[in-house]
C-alpha cells in the first residue's frame, strides 16, 4: 500500500525528466477504476490532497488533461482513456517483473500471465489450468482480449502465453501446439431429434442462422460452406460472441452453427450440440513469445492444451 509521505520528490515536474513516476501512475489508474479521487485516495491507503497532487503533476509530466474537472466531479478525456490502456498494461507488466524475479531469485515458477481471445479463455483455459495441477504457479492471469491485441501482448511480453483461433501469424510470436477439430450446429433441446445424427447444412434452408460475424475466420468458413452446398437461410443474426449465438438458439431464435470450443467447453442447459455432416474446419492454438520459454511450465501447457483441446473434440498436434 502506497502511504502519503513515499511521494516525496516525485511531485514536481522536470521537463528535462518527462517519465511518468510509478506512484503517480499507479494514483491515475486507481482514480479510473474507482471514478473519483476520494475513491482512489481509500483504495491507496493515502489522503484525497496527495491523489490530486500526483494527477496534476502526471498531467503536467505527459503535457495533457486526463481528466475534465466539474466541481467535485470528473470524468476522463479522451486522452485520459487511450492512456489508461497503457498505463494499466505498465502497472500489469511491473507486477510481472517483480514476481518474475522473486521466481529466477527462488528458481521457481511464480507467476503465469495468460492471455486468450474470448472464447478461449471461456470454453479452453480453466480446463487447461485445471491439467496443470500443482504445476499451476501460484499467481496466475488470465486476460481476455482480441486476437489482434492478443498478438501485441504476446510481442512486448505483457503475457507469456496466449489462446487464439487460426490463423495467427505475428512475427516474434510462437506456434507451441494446435487442434483442429469443425464447428457445430446448436439447437433448441426440445428440437433436436436424432441428436447423435450429423446435422445436415440443408437444413438451414429457410431458417434463421446464428453465427458470428467475423469473416476473417468463422464466418468466411460458413459463408463458403454454404454456397457449396447451395443452401441460403431465411434470416439471421449475427453477434461477436459464440456464447450469444448458443443462447439465442436455446431461445427459439433459429439454428447456431459455431465452434466446438464454446459449444461444448461452455456447457449450456437446453440446447443440442450436434455434429456437422459436412465439416467446417476451426482451428485454435496455443502460443508464445518467441524468446521466453521455461520448459518444464511449458510441457505442462502442452500436455494441459492437448487434454482440454480433446475434450471438445479437437485433433492436436504439437508444433516443436
Amino acid at each position: 500500500m502506497m502511504r502519503q509521505e513515499d511521494h516525496r520528490g516525485s511531485t514536481m515536474s522536470n521537463g528535462n525528466n518527462p517519465t511518468p513516476s510509478m506512484r503517480d501512475l499507479e494514483a491515475f489508474v486507481s482514480v479510473m477504476a474507482t471514478g473519483s479521487m476520494t475513491g482512489a485516495a481509500r483504495q491507496l491507503g493515502i489522503g484525497q490532497p496527495a491523489v490530486t497532487r500526483m494527477i496534476r503533476d502526471l498531467e503536467a509530466q505527459v503535457g495533457f488533461a486526463l481528466f475534465e474537472r466539474n466541481g467535485p466531479r470528473i470524468s476522463p478525456t479522451a486522452k485520459g482513456l487511450l492512456f489508461f490502456e497503457d498505463a494499466r498494461q505498465l502497472l500489469s507488466s511491473f507486477t510481472r517483473l517483480s514476481r518474475r524475479a522473486v521466481s529466477l531469485r527462488d528458481e521457481t515458477v511464480g507467476a503465469l500471465a495468460l492471455a486468450a481471445t474470448p472464447t478461449m479463455a471461456a470454453g479452453l483455459a480453466p480446463v487447461l489450468m485445471d491439467h496443470l495441477g500443482a504445476g499451476l504457479p501460484p499467481a496466475v492471469t488470465l486476460t481476455t482480449m482480441d486476437a489482434e491485441h492478443l498478438a501485441r501482448a504476446l510481442q512486448s511480453g505483457a503475457c507469456d502465453y496466449g489462446l487464439s483461433a487460426l490463423p495467427f501469424s505475428h512475427a516474434g510470436v510462437e506456434c507451441l501446439a494446435t487442434a483442429e477439430a469443425s464447428l457445430v450446429a446448436v439447437l433448441p433441446e426440445a428440437q433436436a431429434e436424432d441428436a447423435d445424427r450429423p446435422f445436415e447444412l440443408a437444413q438451414l434452408a429457410g431458417q434463421r442462422l446464428l453465427t458470428v460475424g467475423n469473416s476473417y475466420r468463422v464466418r468466411h468458413a460458413i459463408n463458403a460452406a454454404l454456397l457449396e452446398a447451395g443452401v441460403t437461410p431465411g434470416a439471421e443474426i449475427t453477434t461477436n460472441s459464440s456464447l450469444n449465438a448458443i443462447l439465442s438458439a436455446r431461445a427459439g431464435l433459429g439454428i447456431a452453427l459455431v465452434d466446438c470450443v464454446s459449444a461444448r467447453g461452455v456447457p449450456v442447459p437446453g440446447v443440442a450440440v450436434r455434429p456437422l455432416a459436412r465439416p467446417i474446419p476451426y482451428a485454435w492454438g496455443l502460443f508464445r513469445r518467441g524468446a521466453s520459454a521455461v520448459a518444464d511450465l511449458e510441457a505442462l501447457l502442452c500436455d494441459g492444451f492437448r487434454r482440454a483441446s480433446e475434450q471438445v473434440g479437437g485433433v492436436c498436434a504439437v508444433s516443436r
